[in-house]
């Protein structure tokens, strides 16, 4: 199975970028989860509203990402960050004595923030 890679390059307002990539990361993985989802209604930037799956784990692990990304971004001055999201399968190895398993990689996403300083923040 070949691996697909989607990139995306966000320019964004500082105190525009946990809104956005969250609402990113959610719509992809609502899109992406498998077995029953029960959409959530998510609302950013007062008329933006995006799905994602209504399942607190998914929601935590996205904050702390979140947060982890905003701690690389430079409060004073313009940035660059990377985000990447990975979805594999578990698939067995076959060997001649043994068995094992191997995470196969079948979609990664990209997304690049360059981050600004707004001008009332200059």
């Amino acid at each position: 199975m070949e691996r697909k890679v989607i990139s995306h390059t966000l320019t964004l307002e500082r105190s525009f970028v946990a809104p956005v990539v969250k609402a990113m990361l959610h719509t992809i993985l609502f899109h992406r989860y498998f077995g029953n989802v029960t959409p959530k209604d998510n609302h950013i930037l007062a008329n933006i509203t995006y799905a994602s799956v209504d399942d607190s784990g998914v929601a935590a692990t996205v904050d702390d990402k979140i947060e982890e990304l905003m701690q690389t971004i430079s409060p004073t001055a313009d940035s660059k960050s990377q985000i990447s999201l990975y979805f594999t399968e578990t698939k067995p190895r076959k060997a001649w004595f043994s068995k094992s398993e191997e995470e196969i990689c079948w979609e990664e996403w990209l997304i690049d923030i360059q981050s600004k300083i707004s001008k009332t923040e200059r």
